[in-house]
């Protein structure tokens, strides 16, 4: 069989990938994963946690969320789409339908829209403080963050067109930069602040109850390592190896993440502000400073490369979308990002932690269908060709193409995690205390989802699972 050649817009599509056609490697996907990780959300988050804690607390807190949401959120979409060759959304054919597939597809097209448009403007801002430096001027003015942030969009839709062998190049060169980088920073913050300052700091807006704030900080946590839920499939389905497909997420998504986080808890504990675009040139100086400005700008277009390569994997099944060009499939999901970018950009960034609560609301209860599913119900056991069928006849067809028992619990279990906690306002609930949100919605939707699908799936031969 050829070599596979991602470069050939006949690969660009949802068929499963056969082994010899894959091309990474547990250190190429390594390296994506660090890509991924280590963009300017690392900074935003690590601010968002700095509200409750100081910086010990929220690196233990960082490091905890991040280890358990990613590794849990893992193990199915990568341990299926290793085994499969089949991306995230065609597996979720298995759990919610093939047509109730495309209700996550609706939901998650519009998160990562804004976190696109969020990644976007931080490779502006990076890029305006290079220019204004140069030009030895304060501020370029909004104008020109906009029509940089637009660039930004346009060198994505070239990295994703050409596909996943440009995005495994990009990455194997700038994520080992990008991890040096972050090192000096966290170097040069301590050295110019002084770490006993950093260590001594209070957290900027925290509760009165310090355990409170403890579990408020995991809890972000959890819903950064749960966001990356979508990006898991598209790229475990081109590793070699299950292996590769699943431990890179501990190089990436947790320890990178965790260190880039603790970056931005520092800063915004001593600085005042977790935007690295805002001090990196002050406390860096103007060489080292444009180099790390230059490298986070270019970071964050790894990351918005492989968010919408994952996602336009997704939309490419849908039936509008099913014989259109993949350069189209791209172009038409990055319309809605230069839309968001000219009409509304500071609205959604300067929201980013409710948008990372709000994910929690819907994550959890996804990862949690699908891994009791597919480990549990099915014992890892797939029908592949009924992932593909769009008929009546497919193993996967449920109710007419809808696993309404999946549907029903993941529409309850959204509004049952404000039992814990508001995503938008971060005001907790007693029970919160005991488990987090994220925990007590787990917990509970697996146990409910289990029964129920035992009482009307599996005992009932719905849905093709094996008694």
């Amino acid at each position: 069989m050829a070599k596979f050649d991602a470069n050939q817009e006949s690969q660009f599509g949802v068929l499963p990938v056969l082994k010899e056609d894959r091309v990474y490697n547990l250190f190429d996907n390594s390296c994506i994963n660090v890509g991924l990780a280590i963009a300017t959300w690392c900074f935003m988050i690590g601010g968002s946690v700095a509200l409750f804690v100081d910086f010990w607390p929220a690196v233990i807190a960082t490091l905890v969320g991040n280890m358990i949401s990613v590794l849990v959120m893992a193990i199915m979409p990568c341990s299926a789409s290793a085994t499969t060759g089949a991306d995230n959304y065609t597996l979720a054919a298995s759990y919610m339908g093939r047509n109730g597939r495309y209700i996550l597809m609706a939901f998650i097209t519009v998160f990562q829209i804004a976190w696109l448009i969020v990644l976007s403007i931080m490779f502006a801002r990076s890029v305006s403080n290079v220019t204004a430096a140069f030009m030895g001027v304060e501020s370029m003015g909004s104008g020109f963050t906009m029509v940089i942030s637009l660039i930004a969009v346009a060198i994505v839709f070239l990295v994703v067109w050409k596909g996943p062998l440009v995005i495994k190049r990009f990455n194997n060169v700038v994520a080992p930069m990008m991890v040096v980088v972050i090192i000096g920073l966290l170097v040069i913050l301590s050295k110019n602040i002084g770490w006993d300052v950093i260590t001594s700091a209070d957290p900027i807006a925290p509760n009165d109850n310090q355990w409170v704030n403890f579990l408020l900080a995991v809890e972000l946590s959890f819903g950064a390592g749960l966001s990356w839920w979508p990006n898991m499939g598209g790229m475990s389905r081109l590793c070699k190896t299950t292996k590769a497909a699943y431990w890179a997420n501990l190089a990436g998504l947790i320890l990178a993440a965790t260190v880039g986080t603790a970056l931005g808890v520092a800063a915004a504990i001593t600085i005042g502000s977790d935007d690295p675009t805002e001090w990196m040139l002050p406390l860096g100086g103007l060489v080292f400073g444009v180099i790390a400005l230059v490298f986070v700008a270019i970071a964050n277009v790894t990351s918005n490369a492989t968010v919408a390569y994952n996602i336009c994997l997704g939309l490419k099944d849908i039936k509008i979308f099913r014989d259109k060009k993949w350069a189209l499939v791209v172009l038409i999901f990055l319309i809605p990002v230069a839309i968001g970018l000219i009409l509304f950009p500071n609205q959604i960034y300067d929201h980013f932690y409710i948008l990372l609560g709000v994910t929690c609301t819907f994550y959890v209860p996804v990862v949690t269908i699908s891994t009791i599913d597919y480990f549990v119900l099915r014992k890892k056991k797939l029908d592949i060709r009924g992932l593909y069928d769009r008929t009546s006849t497919s193993a996967y067809s449920f109710w007419g193409g809808f696993n309404w028992v999946a549907i029903i619990v993941f529409a309850l279990a959204m509004p049952f995690y404000l039992v814990f906690l508001n995503p938008a306002t971060l005001v907790y609930q007693t029970p919160f205390m005991y488990c987090t949100a994220s925990g007590g919605v787990f917990v509970v939707v697996a146990i409910v989802y289990y029964i129920l699908a035992k009482v009307f799936l599996v005992n009932k031969g719905i849905g093709g699972y094996r008694k």
